[in-house]
C-alpha cells in the first residue's frame, strides 16, 4: 500500500471522528491526532499543542519498529482541516536519520510555524522508510 492511501485513510478518519476545536488568542491546548500506522511502524501517543502566542505547534509521539528489519526513514506532519483536507505539511527525520531495529520505540517532537493556527483541525503522521 502507498502513502496515498493511507493519507486518504487518514482523512476520512478525521472527517468521520475529530470534534470541533476552537482557538482562542493566547492559549495553548492540545489537538486531537488520527492514529492510522503503516504495517512496518506502529504510532503510539501521537498529540500535538498548539502555542498561539507564537502561531507555533508541537508535535509528539513514539514510533515502533513492527517489522522484522532494521528501518530508517522519515515522518511527515499533516496538518488537517476540520474537513480533513491538507492545509501544511512537513517532514521530519526519526532518529535521526539512524535505523532502528524490530521492537525498538523512538520518540519524536516536532514543531512548526504556521500562520493560521486557527484552520488547524487535526493531524496525522506518516513515516516513509529511506
Amino acid at each position: 500500500m502507498n502513502s496515498s492511501f493511507f493519507r486518504l485513510l487518514f482523512l476520512l478518519f478525521g472527517l468521520v471522528c475529530i470534534p470541533t476545536l476552537l482557538v482562542q488568542a493566547e492559549e495553548s491546548h492540545d489537538l486531537p491526532s488520527i492514529d492510522i500506522n503503516p504495517p512496518f511502524i506502529l504510532v503510539e501517543d501521537l498529540s500535538a499543542n498548539i502555542h498561539t502566542a507564537s502561531n507555533s505547534i508541537t508535535i509528539t509521539g513514539k514510533v515502533k519498529n513492527v517489522s522484522h528489519s532494521i528501518i530508517r526513514g522519515y515522518a511527515t506532519f499533516y496538518l488537517l482541516s476540520l474537513e480533513g483536507e491538507e492545509l501544511y505539511s512537513f517532514e521530519e527525520e526519526v532518529n535521526s536519520g539512524k535505523g532502528f531495529a524490530h521492537g525498538v520505540t523512538i520518540e519524536f517532537e516536532a514543531t512548526a510555524t504556521v500562520a493560521d493556527l486557527k484552520k488547524i483541525g487535526s493531524i496525522s503522521l506518516d513515516f516513509t522508510q529511506k
